[in-house]
C-alpha cells in the first residue's frame, strides 16, 4: 500500500487531518476585549458550555464527548500552542470551526468568542 493510500485510508477514518490553515490577516487581528477578571470569568462560562465537553475542563482535548469524535481536539493547554496560536488563530477557529468542532459564529456572539480566547490563554502556561 503507498504512503498515500494510507493517508487516505487514515483520512477517510477520521484518524488524519491536514494542517488547520488560517488566513494571516486573521492570525494578525488582536483581541479587541481587555482582559479582565470579569471578561475571563465570561470566557469560561462560554467555555465550560460550548467546549469541555470536547476540549475538556483544562484545555488538553480530552472531553467526555472524545470517545465519539475523530479526529480528537488537539491540547490547546500547552506552551506549545501558547507560542503556536495568536490570538486571532485562536478567535478564527472558534468562529469558523472546521470537522468535527462546529464553528461558534452563530452560537456565541463576537465579544464571548474573543472572552474565550482570553479563557483559553489561562489553561497555557505563562511565558
Amino acid at each position: 500500500m503507498t504512503v498515500l493510500s494510507l493517508a487516505a485510508l487514515f483520512a477517510l477514518a477520521g484518524l488524519f487531518q491536514e494542517p488547520w490553515v488560517v488566513p494571516e490577516e486573521a492570525r494578525a487581528m488582536e483581541n479587541p476585549v481587555a482582559r479582565s477578571d470579569e471578561a475571563i470569568a465570561l470566557g469560561k462560562t462560554a467555555y465550560d458550555a460550548r467546549c469541555a465537553s470536547c476540549h475538556g475542563d483544562t484545555g488538553k482535548g480530552d472531553g467526555r464527548a472524545t470517545r465519539f469524535i475523530r479526529p480528537a481536539p488537539a491540547d490547546i493547554s500547552t506552551a506549545e500552542a501558547r507560542d503556536r496560536m495568536t490570538d486571532g488563530e485562536m478567535f478564527y477557529k472558534i468562529t469558523e470551526g472546521r470537522k468535527p468542532m462546529p464553528g461558534m459564529a452563530r452560537t456565541l456572539e463576537e465579544e464571548e468568542r474573543w472572552q474565550v480566547v482570553l479563557y483559553l490563554r489561562t489553561l497555557q502556561p505563562p511565558r
